[in-house]
């Protein structure tokens, strides 16, 4: 059995009783949530648009709430020792909801239809990992694939853009709380990254 990686306790840790491997100490799970923006809303700004989020799509690899570190050219190591304390589709679609509701484009952020006016912003997780294939050089990876339309999409119908947001954040420490630590600021970084993006669009069809 391969020996999953040991995490330390962080600040963010919900710590839950559990046992461990055979070969290996009982240890307790370390349980994270990914940091989000709260408090009041601002008002939206005239001419807000209604935004239609539909919850995130993830890449396969990562739809467990297990931590996933990448170690070789074709390898993971899946970490049963620390994990989200949701799965990573629901806690992304709510942290990615937070951000946009406080972009001053938006008037509401919706899972069903966004109107005729609105925006459809589509989401995949590419990567949602600890990339430790460099010793020397631990990294906390997340790419997110962002598809926006006008209105709701239709079978068929092209996105007005598509991008990816990748982070690659340095990590001080190989370990579970500083993994997600720099998931959190990877997507603050990529959702002002999007709300630039998202506002340039806006006000170029005004």
């Amino acid at each position: 059995m391969r020996r999953a990686l040991r995490s330390l306790p962080a600040l963010l840790a919900v710590v839950a009783a559990a046992g461990g491997c055979a070969s290996r100490p009982p240890l307790a799970v370390q349980r994270f949530v990914l940091e989000a923006p709260s408090g009041p809303l601002p008002a939206p700004a005239p001419g807000a648009r209604v935004i239609a989020l539909p919850p995130v799509r993830m890449n396969p690899a990562f739809l467990e709430p297990s931590l996933v570190y990448r170690i070789g050219p074709d390898a993971v190591e899946v970490d049963h020792y620390a994990s989200l304390a949701a799965p990573p589709r629901s806690m992304l679609t709510t942290a990615i909801r937070a951000w946009l509701l406080r972009e001053p484009f938006t008037k509401d952020v919706v899972t069903g239809l966004a109107g005729p006016s609105g925006l459809t912003v589509e989401i995949v997780v590419q990567e949602l990992s600890g990339d430790f294939r460099d010793p020397a050089a631990p990294v906390a990876a997340l790419d997110l694939e962002v598809s926006v339309y006008d209105g709701d999409p239709k079978p068929g119908s092209a996105p007005i853009f598509r991008k990816v947001y990748a982070r690659r954040e340095p990590l001080p420490h190989r370990t579970a709380d500083a993994v997600v630590a720099a998931w959190s600021r990877s997507l603050a970084s990529s959702m002002d990254e999007l709300g630039r993006d998202l506002a340039a669009h806006c006000a170029g069809s005004r």
